[in-house]
């Protein structure tokens, strides 16, 4: 009796020992797959690819190296083009060049009134395009270089002007420092004489024309195709650099209006050019 009673209780204890066995193992492995899953999430959030993990560079953040720069000048104001202008400039915010002339601001009072909406818009820079603008008659004006001269000297004195910018009247000529680059012979020795009494004399890269009525000749989109190829192709006066002429009498209607604005939105879009005053120019 007591054999089998031995036997009975040895059989009793190692069933326990099986059983208590065959679970641990269970739980063991339930709690390693749920530290793997979690260390899976946690490797995979760790080493997300960059492009993904950061953001992309806002427009600002573009190397100096390879941002462009975009000069906006407006001749021939103050003109009827010229309050328009101004508003738009302001709303934009964008740095900008006009070239006066004299006897536009000096001979009518509203005209005034407009020239002094450009001293007072902190986005303008003011340039000299003479007292007379020539009278249009530009083959005599410049036969006499030393009469161009003391135009210019009338504009600056009569308007006040504080940049010793000049943009010649129907001349693409430059003076600056370590450039000197003219269209056409005429105007050449006026422009030597201008630089010479301490005026930097500024051409244009890209001009945007204009029929007699004020209308330009370029859409918006077909000038902007042309800035982009000059600054892409290297294409301008100095690499990476781009100054774009537009004259008053063009801007004086909603629609002329309405495309100088388009005209600056579209190039603000594109993220890649920064408007900046002459006085920035690198020369």
């Amino acid at each position: 009796m007591k054999k089998v009673f031995f036997l009975f209780t040895t059989l009793f204890l190692f069933t326990c020992f099986i059983c208590n066995n065959s679970i641990a193992p269970k739980e063991k492995v339930t709690n390693s797959a749920t530290d793997s899953s979690a260390k899976a999430i946690i490797d995979t959030a760790t080493n997300l690819p960059d492009s993904i993990a950061q953001p992309l560079p806002a427009p600002d953040s573009i190397a100096a190296s390879e941002r462009k720069y975009i000069y906006l000048t407006f001749d021939d104001g103050p003109l009827y083009g010229s309050n328009n202008i101004d508003k738009i400039i302001r709303a934009e915010k964008i740095n900008t060049d006009v070239f006066v002339v004299g006897m536009h601001a000096m001979n009518d009072p509203e005209l005034l009134s407009f020239y002094q909406l450009y001293q007072s818009n902190p986005y303008v820079e003011i340039g000299n395009h003479s007292y007379t603008h020539a009278n249009n008659r530009y083959k005599k004006y410049y036969q006499n270089p030393d009469g161009v001269v003391e135009d210019f000297m009338k504009c600056e004195s009569a308007l006040q002007i504080p940049t010793r910018f000049a943009r010649q009247p129907g001349r693409n000529q430059w003076r600056l420092e370590g450039i000197k680059k003219d269209d056409i012979r005429s105007g050449t020795e006026s422009a030597d004489l201008l630089y010479e009494n301490g005026f930097k004399v500024f051409g244009w890269d890209v001009e945007w024309q204009h029929y007699g009525n004020g209308i330009p000749t370029q859409t918006v989109d077909q000038l902007v195709r042309t800035i982009e190829q000059k600054l892409d192709n290297g294409k301008t006066v100095k690499p990476g650099h781009l100054i774009i002429l537009t004259h008053d009498e063009m801007f004086r209607t909603k629609s002329g209006s309405n495309a100088l604005q388009q005209l600056i939105e579209k190039l603000k879009a594109t993220g890649k050019y920064r408007f900046e005053h002459l006085s920035k120019y690198p020369a």
